[in-house]
């Protein structure tokens, strides 16, 4: 069997162009030969699945998996991240979501760097939007004292939404912003973010996470109690758990189109808002059946 140094697990739904863009990046970008690519496509109703296998049935860096139902996100990663271990005996897996790329021609390398001085479970990277920004994502999660307080939050929210007040309210503030240059206005007050620097034992973002050889050993993958939100939490809670680190390297950088698969999944933005706020609702739900199952494990961190 050949040996990957790191094997790239990409999620597809739906959303071709952005997969193709993802893979071509890792192909264009990535610094070692030793690599692969598992895509898993999730079930999509368009058939993108079959033009994707297709595609790179002759590929012998690529691997398509189709998945015969939408297993959400850690269910569908999951099929790959077995397939990577079971099949592939990686040493790193890189699950990214299919609306990012790599940007930087020394993307393993640094990866390999951070391992040898942390010894990490999982790395997750600085991550670039759309609009030239860095994303500045909570590195913590929720405090059992918070979650009631969130889920108050979130269901207001819906309650605008399901009444169409949230809608009119978008509507308003995005024409009006329109009529007065609001985003041009913006930038002379707006004040400058600072980038987060590298830490550890922090909560990662989920489209892009880097797990390493002291992860694989242990786990098949992602725990499958969510099937579109909180998966950050819970990976992060079963580090805790298990004594290993999670570390933030922003040395280490990718490119977010941000919530590709999402978008082509909901539709319209006001169903897409519901179905995260219903999803939020979930998780908060789930996160303090979690928080409870070993409060002295958390102590500190909720």
């Amino acid at each position: 069997m050949k040996k990957y140094e790191i094997v790239f697990l990409i999620l597809h739904y739906q959303v071709i162009d952005e997969t193709l863009r993802c893979i071509e990046s890792i192909k264009r970008k990535i610094d070692t030969q030793h690599y692969h690519i598992v895509l898993v496509d999730n079930a999509s109703p368009n058939n993108s699945g079959n033009v994707l296998k297709e595609k790179f049935e002759n590929d012998e860096d690529v691997t398509v998996i189709l998945n015969k139902e939408n297993l959400g996100f850690s269910g569908g990663n999951n099929i790959g991240f077995q397939y990577a271990k079971k099949q592939l005996g990686c040493d790193f897996i890189c699950m990214m979501n299919n609306d990012t790329e790599i940007i930087q021609d020394n993307f393993f390398s640094i990866i390999k760097n951070e391992y040898e001085k942390s010894h990490f479970a999982v790395l997750g990277p600085e991550i670039h939007l759309k609009d030239g920004s860095i994303c500045k994502y909570p590195k913590h999660i929720l405090k059992l004292n918070e979650i009631d307080n969130d889920r108050k939050r979130v269901k207001k929210l819906l309650i605008k939404n399901k009444l169409f007040i949230e809608s009119i309210h978008l509507f308003l503030y995005k024409y009006i912003g329109k009529l007065i240059h609001w985003k041009k206005i913006r930038h002379h007050f707006r004040e400058e973010i600072t980038p987060d620097p590298r830490m550890e034992n922090v909560r990662l973002h989920g489209c892009c996470m880097i797990f390493s050889p002291i992860y694989i050993s242990k786990f098949d993958g992602l725990d499958n109690r969510t099937h579109f939100y909180g998966e950050e939490d819970i990976l992060f809670v079963q580090l805790i758990r298990n004594h290993m680190k999670s570390v933030y390297d922003p040395s280490l950088k990718i490119f977010h189109c941000e919530e590709a698969a999402t978008g082509a999944a909901m539709g319209k933005d006001y169903k897409k808002r519901r179905f995260i706020y219903e999803k939020h609702l979930e998780t908060l739900e789930m996160l303090e059946k979690l928080y409870q199952e070993d409060l002295k494990s958390l102590k500190g961190y909720i």
